[in-house]
């Protein structure tokens, strides 16, 4: 499941500091391409927490975007305040690449949209900030999350299952308390996959609206 809008204001924790994540109404599943459901959408996710790929247009991406969110987000517990606080999408691109460096030719590949790709390109060359210059008070285990999550590249990204092993999050991490479950059944979404038409939606809106006020039907 991709989240797609993870930030600190969907992010709930108690006095125990138990963690839940809430507001799944931009939530996506993510199959092999041999199931295919409709095309992810580009808009997606509160603009300080959104990922490159995202920035870029890409409607192939994965749950790599959650994993930026994330990296965005405990920059911004280390420092106290947004790490990316764009403007814009055009603002918020260039101050990912300010702070990472210039994306390299082979990572500029990668960006279907050519006009994203030209505005990149057209930025001066950049080799980024150190993390340690940044975040002058944070842990080098702290440091180590930070390059791991906020990668350019998705595909260069750590997945969820090797971020619990970095060492800031590797000793509260509990595989019996926290299991990784299976793959999502497919045959709960083919319901994604169907074309449908403006009146074919209609009849499903009233037949919802019928399964809870079943005495409307007359």
């Amino acid at each position: 499941v991709i989240h797609r809008d993870l930030k600190p204001r969907n992010l709930l924790v108690n006095a125990n500091c138990d963690l839940k994540i809430c507001d799944f109404g931009l939530a996506r599943v993510s199959f092999s391409k041999e199931f295919q459901t409709c095309p992810m959408t580009e808009y997606v996710c509160t603009r300080w927490y959104r990922a490159p790929e995202v920035l870029c247009s890409w409607l192939d991406y994965t749950t790599a975007i959650d994993i930026w969110s994330i990296g965005c987000i405990f920059a911004e517990m280390l420092e106290r305040k947004p790490l990316f606080p764009g403007h814009n999408t055009q603002h918020q691109l260039q101050s990912i690449i300010n702070f990472l460096g210039k994306p390299k030719a082979e990572e500029l590949g990668k960006i279907k949209n050519e006009k994203c790709r030209r505005f990149i390109e057209s930025l001066p060359a950049s080799s980024g900030k150190p993390l340690e210059e940044v975040f002058k008070d944070a842990k080098p285990s702290a440091i180590e999350f930070l390059v791991h999550t906020l990668r350019f590249d998705p595909e260069q990204r750590v997945p969820v299952t090797e971020a619990l092993k970095l060492s800031y999050v590797s000793q509260l991490y509990c595989p019996e308390d926290e299991p990784t479950r299976g793959p999502l059944d497919t045959s709960d979404f083919e319901f994604e996959r169907r074309k449908i038409n403006i009146k074919a939606l209609r009849e499903e809106l009233f037949l919802e609206v019928l399964h809870y006020y079943p005495d409307k039907h007359a």
